[in-house]
């Protein structure tokens, strides 16, 4: 496989950590359980920095466009439904955003608003990084070539440089500590 193929999956799983903790949350906002705005705050930090911040940005700046020099039907069809999934899930932060901060207020409807974008975003990002690892890196795979590939890990490179020398270890440690503020096992 493809380097910069081999990166996005590699912060999907990340991000998939994070969509447990917000699973964990979630499940408790419905169970009537505590659950800390700072929390939240944390998973919005990560979404924002990281997931939209760096691994959106890797994909928007380079997989998609290296993907749609290939063919005006990946960029009508694939990547143009990737690209209303990202614009989606920004929505749903900004929800969560909202719904945070009204719970900070102590209004009881932003435990209802939090469980309902946390829910909405979860399920999305579940199936978007699906579409994204058993359709779209497959057909990276396929029709990008070596020079092409080589553009990718430029772009990424730059996309990494943007973020900060040290942007995954901060968002992996924070992380792990959300996973340990919720008692969930912390994986290596």
């Amino acid at each position: 496989m493809h380097k910069p193929l081999e990166d996005l999956k590699h912060d999907h799983r990340l991000i998939e950590r994070v969509l447990a903790v917000l699973g964990e949350a979630g499940g408790r906002l419905e169970r009537g359980e505590e659950v800390s705005p700072d929390l939240l705050d944390q998973a919005l930090t990560f979404v924002r920095g990281f997931a939209d911040g760096c691994h959106h940005a890797k994909e928007e700046r380079g997989l998609f466009p290296a993907l749609a020099q290939k063919g005006p039907m990946l960029e009508a069809g694939p990547i143009r439904v990737m690209l209303m999934e990202h614009e989606l899930g920004r929505s749903l932060i900004a929800d969560l955003a909202g719904a945070t901060e009204q719970m900070r207020e102590g209004k009881a409807e932003g435990r209802l608003a939090a469980r309902s974008a946390i829910e909405g975003y979860a399920g999305l990002l579940r199936d978007h990084i699906a579409k994204e690892e058993d359709v779209l890196f497959l057909m990276a795979q396929n029709l990008l070539g070596a020079d092409d590939v080589e553009g990718l890990a430029e772009q990424f490179e730059r996309v990494e440089r943007e973020a900060g020398a040290d942007a995954h270890q901060r968002f992996e440690a924070l992380v792990r500590e959300m996973e340990q503020a919720l008692g969930l096992c912390a994986l290596p």
